[in-house]
């Protein structure tokens, strides 16, 4: 009993001498971990300005890489535009000397044109009075037409080789038509014959004065009754009212009548 006794203040003893030294030992380890502690807090605070700076630099590199892709996108439409640019370029240059040559051809052409509407002019003038009213009005408007700035030279070239093509076809044709002619200063109704270039002749509407184009003279000479009736039959087979046959009309001044 004694023994059992004994046994316990030594084991309490040792109990307090291992608690005194435990207190002892951990104290420095108290001390470690809060000084642990405060560094892992003091280095926390640079942990979060890492973190906060590696999203900065991924924000950045996500923004270059986007940067550099629209960059490399804007360099290859540039580049495609630069050589639309150039082809514009080569075709205006182009055009300014297809200009160049064509306004050398215009300097050429216009004089020979306003050449062509004068001599046909003068033709029409000189030759057998018929239709002159249109064919006087063909000639005033290729003139006007000349001047206008809203017809190409090669449309105005044209009007003016289909006027000489018309006045060309009038001496391969025979025609009748009704006109107006000044017979003793008065103006009277006349219907007109005419057999291409070499022969015009015309009769009254009412069929009692006719006459025809004399050359020599330039002037209308009186008709015959031979002309007269000579020209009413042709009139009514150029108008379909009569058939064929053979007439005679005056070709020249009939010195007998």
């Amino acid at each position: 009993m004694k023994k059992f006794i004994l046994f316990i203040p030594l084991f309490i003893c040792l109990f307090a001498l291992s608690q005194e030294q435990l207190v002892e030992q951990v104290n420095p380890v108290t001390e470690s971990v809060a000084v642990s502690t405060k560094s892992i807090e003091n280095s926390g605070l640079t942990q979060e300005q890492i973190i906060k700076l590696d999203e900065t630099t991924r924000i950045l590199l996500a923004d270059y890489q986007s940067t550099t892709k629209e960059f490399e996108s804007l360099k290859l439409y540039n580049d495609q535009v630069q050589k639309i640019i150039n082809s514009q370029i080569e075709e205006i240059e182009n055009i300014i000397l297809k200009i160049d040559e064509l306004d050398k051809t215009n300097q050429r052409i216009v004089p020979l044109m306003l050449k062509m509407i004068d001599s046909l002019e003068n033709f029409i003038l000189l030759d057998m009075p018929f239709l002159m009213t249109e064919r006087s009005t063909r000639v005033l408007n290729l003139k006007e037409t000349m001047d206008r700035g809203d017809i190409s030279t090669s449309e105005k070239f044209r009007l003016i080789t289909e006027a000489y093509k018309t006045e060309l076809e009038y001496g391969r044709t025979i025609e009748t038509y009704r006109d107006n002619i000044l017979i003793n200063g008065v103006e009277t109704s006349a219907d007109f014959l005419r057999v291409g270039r070499i022969a015009l002749t015309y009769l009254t509407v009412d069929g009692n004065k006719g006459g025809y184009w004399d050359t020599k003279s330039s002037s209308y000479m009186k008709a015959s009754s031979s002309i007269r009736r000579a020209t009413a039959d042709a009139l009514k087979i150029a108008s379909k009212q009569a058939p064929p046959a053979l007439i005679k009309i005056p070709l020249y001044r009939d010195s007998n009548e």
